[in-house]
C-alpha cells in the first residue's frame, strides 16, 4: 500500500505530475500497480496511468503471468503494441 511518506512525496496521483512518480517510484512493474490503485485517491485513473507507464518502462514480461492471463482482450492489446513498435522502428 501507498505509505504516508510515500504519498507525502510522490502525492496521489490527483494531478497528473503525481501518476508517473508512482510509476518510476516503485522497484518493479508489480510494486508500481499495487502502489497506483490501494490508496485513497483517484486510485483507478492512476492505475490506468501508472500501467501504462509501467508497462512501457518495465515491459509486459515484468507482470506476473496470473494478471496477464485475465486481461481482457489481450491478443489485440499485444497485436497494436506490435504495429506501434514497428512503425517507430522504421520512423
Amino acid at each position: 500500500m501507498l505509505t504516508e511518506a510515500l504519498a507525502a512525496t510522490v502525492g496521489l496521483g490527483w494531478i497528473a505530475e503525481e501518476c508517473p512518480a508512482i510509476a518510476v517510484t516503485a522497484p518493479d512493474a508489480r510494486s508500481a500497480l499495487l502502489l497506483s490503485v490501494n490508496h485513497s485517491g483517484d486510485s483507478d485513473s492512476t492505475g490506468a496511468v501508472c500501467g501504462n507507464l509501467a508497462g512501457a518502462l518495465y515491459g509486459a514480461a515484468a507482470l506476473p503471468a496470473d494478471w496477464l492471463a485475465v486481461v481482457e482482450g489481450r491478443e489485440l492489446i499485444v497485436r497494436m503494441a506490435d504495429a506501434l513498435l514497428e512503425r517507430a522502428e522504421l520512423a
